[in-house]
């Protein structure tokens, strides 16, 4: 509300929400705008359009009453809400629109370089523009000029969409199938695509929008893109929803046997934050929606390879630990309770002594936990990737770790 008394109605988001909510008035400055906001992405800048609307004291007031009687609705109350909002947002007058240098925390291109050496599949989901998602693709090195080709899914509708995933997959496994030669024998080995994920060596790029995404994750299709999505080395999903983020998570959680990973800064990032199997949460200048949601936080995007690299690869090897040793400690325990049975005739008598079968869950079950979690580290020789060690050298390095740590 102006000093004046006059309400009025300011709303910032993406262009492609935004314009669909403008009145005709706005036309001629909507285009010109797109423009504007194209050039901006293309330098890697992240853009916003605003927009605002004069009410009426009357329409306002009628309006309050709903918002209020639709709040205290217990059944579906946030699809009132949405409808009601959308009634508001309507018949907008385009005021501008904003774009921003939103740089890169350091360490990002080396941590995603060394997360992809591990075998880890890094999908980008954002909500920026096409071509300010390929920038930031560029600069974090997941799309490189080198690449075989790189695969933009824009179509609006459903048989579009289909035609250009489908292409995109026949592309692909016909190349593969395809020796340098122009032998096909090799392609015959394979039975199913999911065999060429293992065999592709080209490199192979997946850009899709949020429109196009919303086709392709229809049942009907689903299929299609996650087949694609995987034979390709980067998947970057552009102009997605918050809601579409954890959408693609429950995709690959459904149909693909993989552990699910989710890493976001905002609030926007907390719907997919807890469709993952682990939220981690970046504490950085967009609140603290998304750390409240994870279940790890940290600074720094960087930290993330230490994260899963270091600290990941010494937990999985004490539950490797841990888990063999609490089967030979439970194994042992009853064994002799079993072979006691013969002598005892099958009664109820304990050969243990109820002190010594507590002193023995106590010494032998906490304490060597506790040791196994406070100093059990993995040690690397020097100048020695990790993947090149034999199985008798990690296991003897497992041994002496508590002694040389």
């Amino acid at each position: 509300r102006s000093p004046q008394g006059q309400i009025k109605l300011y709303c910032k988001g993406a262009d492609t929400i935004i314009f669909d909510r403008l009145d005709p008035s706005s036309e001629h400055l909507m285009y010109t705008t797109s423009e504007h906001l194209s050039a901006f992405a293309g330098e890697g800048l992240r853009t916003l359009a605003l927009a605002y609307k004069d009410l009426s004291e009357e329409y306002y007031q009628v309006w309050k009453k709903k918002l209020h009687y639709v709040s205290t609705v217990i059944e579906n109350r946030e699809e009132h809400l949405a409808v009601l909002y959308e009634e508001i947002e309507q018949g907008m007058k385009l005021l501008g629109a904003t774009a921003i240098e939103d740089k890169l925390q350091e360490g990002v291109p080396e941590t995603i370089a060394c997360l992809t050496l591990a075998d880890i599949k890094i999908w980008v989901l954002t909500g920026d523009k096409l071509e300010t998602a390929m920038n930031i693709g560029y600069s974090c090195n997941m799309l490189r000029d080198d690449m075989n080709e790189v695969f933009i899914i824009s179509g609006l509708a459903q048989l579009e969409v289909q035609q250009q995933l489908r292409s995109a997959k026949e592309h692909i496994l016909g190349l593969s199938r395809v020796s340098s030669t122009g032998d096909v024998a090799k392609g015959e080995m394979f039975a199913e695509d999911s065999v060429f994920e293992e065999a592709i060596i080209a490199e192979y790029a997946l850009v899709i929008n949020g429109l196009s995404l919303a086709h392709a994750l229809e049942p009907q299709l689903e299929h299609t893109l996650l087949d694609l999505a995987c034979l390709c080395k980067t998947v970057i999903c552009c102009r997605v929803t918050p809601m579409q983020k954890a959408q693609v998570v429950e995709l690959v959680r459904r149909h693909k046997r993989a552990i699910t990973l989710a890493v976001g800064d905002g609030a926007n990032d907390v719907s997919m934050i807890k469709t993952a199997h682990i939220g981690v949460g970046i504490s950085g200048q967009e609140g603290m929606q998304a750390v409240l949601a994870s279940d790890y936080s940290f600074a720094q995007f960087r930290y993330l390879q230490r994260l899963l690299l270091v600290h990941g690869r010494w937990s999985y090897f004490r539950m490797c630990n841990f888990l063999a040793y609490f089967f030979y400690k439970n194994f042992a325990f009853t064994l002799v309770h079993f072979w006691y049975g013969f002598y005892c005739g099958f009664s109820a008598q304990t050969v243990y002594d109820q002190w010594f079968i507590t002193l023995f869950n106590i010494v032998y079950t906490s304490l060597p936990v506790l040791a196994m979690g406070l100093f059990d580290q993995v040690v690397w020789q020097a100048g020695t990737f990790p993947g090149t060690m034999s199985f008798a050298q990690e296991r003897l390095k497992v041994t002496l770790s508590t002694t040389n740590m």
